[in-house]
């Protein structure tokens, strides 16, 4: 029997997403699914200059060594509960982080970069809209900056992002996580027990 496919939209921004993947994960060591995770942008509106496709100061070639933290204070203090905030108002464009997303996605290691990316996120602080921070996370991951890198430069992903964005609006998602399982969609935070039951109705 194939795998149960439970697809999940999220955005880096949204705590309530982080919170929903890391209980996909850990279900997924005991239960037979396969996690398809999908781009949302819940500040769509809040694209910067290089996200939305205009000219961008650096070039492949100017990613010296260290340059740039790529990092701001963190989004909580340590201790503080995930569980009841809402997503940060503090956040910037997450277009360019999906799009690296995307990319490794194709290499089957999109869920290593987002639990890389994630966890700097909401426990250092880091600026996913860095360029300089993609590089590293990429690299951390196992991926090639040297391939990674002429795709975002050509929005190449960015596009799909956005297509993806687009057609989750469609399909009816209104925020994140949203999940679909067995064909049916379910919007917001899930409990474990309640997000497991969903899941085990559908094997």
């Amino acid at each position: 029997m194939p795998s149960t496919l439970v697809t999940v939209w999220f955005d880096y921004a949204c705590p309530h997403s982080y919170i929903a993947l890391v209980r996909l994960e850990e279900l997924a060591s005991t239960i037979d699914i396969r996690i398809d995770r999908r781009p949302y942008l819940t500040r769509s509106e809040s694209l910067d200059d290089w996200d939305s496709g205009r000219a961008h100061p650096l070039s492949g070639s100017d990613y010296a060594e260290g340059a740039g933290s790529g990092r701001r204070q963190p989004l909580y203090k340590p201790g503080e509960s995930l569980g009841t905030e809402p997503a940060s108002n503090r956040s910037a464009s997450t277009l360019s982080v999906h799009a690296a997303t995307a990319f490794a996605k194709e290499r089957g290691l999109d869920g290593q970069f987002f639990r890389a990316a994630s966890k700097e996120y909401w426990e250092q602080g880091v600026d996913l809209g860095s360029l300089y921070t993609l590089r590293r996370l990429s690299g951390s991951v196992g991926l090639d900056w040297a391939d990674l890198w002429p795709n975002l430069e050509s929005r190449r992903y960015h596009d799909l992002v956005l297509g993806q964005h687009e057609e989750a609006k469609g399909a009816g998602v209104a925020r994140t996580p949203a999940f679909r399982i067995d064909g049916a969609l379910h919007s917001g935070g899930m409990g474990f027990e309640e997000l497991s039951a969903a899941i085990q109705k559908a094997v």
